[in-house]
C-alpha cells in the first residue's frame, strides 16, 4: 500500500501535463501572494481549537460548528469544484 506521500506525489505526476503556463503561472502568483500576506502564520496550528463558525454546506444549507461537535470530532473539508 502505498503512502498518503507517495500517493499525493502520484496525483501530482499524473495532472502535472494538464497545468497550462498560464494556469501554473496564475498558481504561482497566488502562492507568492499568500506568502506575502504570511497566512500561514496566522493559520490554526496542530492542536488549536477553531472559533466557532457557520458554513454553507454543499446544498447551501447553513451549518453551525457547534452542533456539529456536539456529535464529535468535526473535520472540516474546503473543495473547489471545476465549474
Amino acid at each position: 500500500m502505498m503512502t498518503l506521500k507517495e500517493q499525493l506525489e502520484a496525483i501530482k505526476a499524473q495532472t502535472a501535463s494538464m497545468i497550462t503556463p498560464e494556469i501554473a503561472t496564475a498558481m504561482k502568483q497566488g502562492y507568492e501572494e499568500l506568502s506575502k500576506r504570511k497566512v500561514l502564520d496566522k493559520a490554526l496550528k496542530t492542536g488549536e481549537t477553531a472559533p466557532a463558525f457557520t458554513l454553507p454546506d454543499s446544498d447551501g444549507s447553513m451549518i453551525r460548528s457547534k452542533h456539529l461537535l456536539a456529535k464529535g470530532p468535526l473535520v472540516i473539508l474546503f473543495y473547489r469544484g471545476k465549474w
